[in-house]
């Protein structure tokens, strides 16, 4: 489920990033690889639509797809300053414990959307006082 009220939504051969007002939600494809050229355009995307602001990225796995653990490389933590995971089985939380030890910033597991966006709405609030620089 992706909840209503997005500003915009990038569409990819691949899936797609919602973007609100200070997250991002993407939803990709079932079995999806992200590699590292997935991930710089997607994050490329979300800089243009945030510009230096922070923002939280929550990853709904609702399908399940994997991250190349070179991903985490690319991420700068002063700008996405959570990643909220949305997952569903035994596995996905074993690759998203695995994937936390990659991140320097935030980072949560959630068994459903609504848990995550709440946990991006709080958790943002308290990091918004300037744009990243």
């Amino acid at each position: 489920m992706i909840p209503q009220g997005y500003h915009k939504k990038f569409n990819y051969d691949f899936g797609q990033l919602f973007c609100y007002d200070h997250y991002v939600i993407g939803k990709l494809d079932e079995d999806s690889l992200v590699t590292t050229t997935l991930a710089t355009q997607l994050l490329s995307d979300i800089r243009s639509h945030y510009g230096k602001n922070k923002v939280v990225y929550i990853s709904n796995r609702e399908f399940g797809h994997s991250v190349d653990p070179k991903v985490y490389k690319l991420i700068n933590p002063k700008q996405m300053i959570g990643i909220a995971i949305v997952g569903n089985s035994s596995i996905q939380r074993i690759q998203a414990t695995t994937e936390q030890s990659l991140y320097n910033g935030s980072f949560g597991y959630f068994n459903n959307m609504e848990s995550a966006v709440l946990w991006a709405k709080t958790f943002v609030q308290d990091k918004l006082s300037k744009p990243t620089g």
